[in-house]
């Protein structure tokens, strides 16, 4: 039996069992168990490397999402219907298996760095002096604003997907419009058990020229008009000058979604980044921001899948924890590497900084690794003693 599945989150084109020649559609729940638990042991990736086991549960996941689909409509689950618990036995074989060899670790897109950021600025490739420069930087500020996933809904962006506006006080910004039914599919299905899609992403000016709203304005202002997308190819030829900086052919999917590594590579930045949509809720959280209004601008359904971004450090928090780790070592080193008179005058020093100054509240005074010679110590104390009245 053979066919073919794309589904989110892996986009696998393929699955094949050991039946060539059987319809998964048609089997009843206990051939397809018996199918399932040898299918669970045999899948791999083309190369014959193991799949990890994220990937090992997704594929689990989108078989029942495509069985029971309204184009197939099975009324059971391939994950729950006690048939299937041999199969899922099977799997979790598989995943224990991964787990000895050391495959099993979660590898999640890091956010990208504030430093790497304005590096794409000072290297100039954000900016507003070229079409290329003008499109990476629309295209990043778009999707960290939107906090958007997928090619497909870059690739679907028109000119008209974003409304101008200006608020009470006079402030103008950018309503993000959306409208993506594969992604509507994904985040809210439908249904009883749905939450209603709040999400309402918006880009507010800052006044300044180096702030979104600006430069969608000047990326609107020499789009070639007879294309409406949104992402169009740059022209190879251009001057300043120019009324029209792009051709008359929109950017493919593929060239979308590579566009944060070639930026990280254009910019020289730390390393090779991916998603923007991490950058985004990391941002968020890191300022304070509530998961309910995170979910309002990223478009996720249930909090534990924010807190999946929440939860993970930055790396200058991990840089944060490695500096208070190394501070004692630090201290040590530093005395070894100093003359015995040093360590003496430091140590003066040290008993005199830290004396009792407050008699009512006395202080546990921690010397680390000082050691003490021919030192004098003076004690203040107070012998006043309260009357009975």
């Amino acid at each position: 039996m053979s066919f073919k599945l794309m589904f989110s989150p892996f986009k696998l084109e393929w699955l094949q069992l050991r039946y060539p020649r059987e319809n998964l559609e048609s089997l009843t729940k206990e051939i397809l168990a018996e199918r399932l638990s040898k299918f669970y042991q045999e899948v791999k990736q083309e190369g014959g490397k193991d799949y990890s086991r994220s990937a090992h549960v997704a594929i689990r996941a989108g078989l029942n999402r495509y069985l029971t689909s309204d184009k197939i409509g099975k009324a059971f689950s391939i994950i729950a219907d006690p048939v299937f618990k041999t199969a899922n036995k099977s799997l979790n074989a598989k995943l224990k298996k991964i787990k000895e060899s050391g495959a099993s670790k979660v590898k999640h897109h890091s956010s990208i760095q504030p430093e790497d950021i304005q590096k794409c600025y000072d290297s100039g490739v954000f900016g507003d002096d070229s079409p290329l420069a003008r499109l990476r930087v629309n295209w990043f500020n778009v999707n960290l604003y939107s906090c958007r996933r997928g090619r497909e809904n870059q690739r679907k962006l028109t000119r008209n997907s974003f409304v101008f506006k200006k608020d009470a006080s006079g402030v103008e910004f950018i309503e993000i419009l959306m409208d993506d039914e594969d992604e509507k599919t994904k985040n809210h299905p439908g249904g009883l058990g749905d939450k209603a899609d709040e999400t309402d992403p918006k880009m507010f000016a800052t006044g300044e020229t180096n702030w979104p709203v600006y430069l969608l304005k000047k990326l609107i202002q020499v789009l070639n008009p007879g294309e409406e997308a949104l992402f169009q190819r740059p022209k190879r030829k251009f001057s300043l000058n120019d009324e029209i900086w792009f051709d008359r052919a929109p950017l493919g999917v593929n060239s979308l979604g590579n566009m944060m590594k070639e930026i990280s590579f254009a910019a020289k930045l730390s390393q090779t980044y991916h998603c923007i949509r991490a950058t985004s809720v990391t941002l968020l959280d890191r300022a304070g921001i509530s998961v309910h209004r995170i979910m309002q601008v990223s478009g996720h359904r249930n909090e534990a899948s924010v807190k999946v971004y929440c939860e993970r450090q930055t790396l200058q928090q991990q840089k944060q924890c490695s500096e208070i780790l190394a501070a004692p070592v630090a201290s040590s080193t530093a005395l070894i590497t100093k003359s015995p008179q040093q360590v003496e005058n430091r140590n003066s020093a040290s008993c005199q900084n830290n004396m009792f100054t407050n008699t009512n509240s006395p202080k546990f005074v921690d010397f680390g690794n000082a050691r003490f010679e021919n030192c004098n110590f003076a004690f203040t104390y107070n012998t006043t003693k309260k009357s009975d009245d």
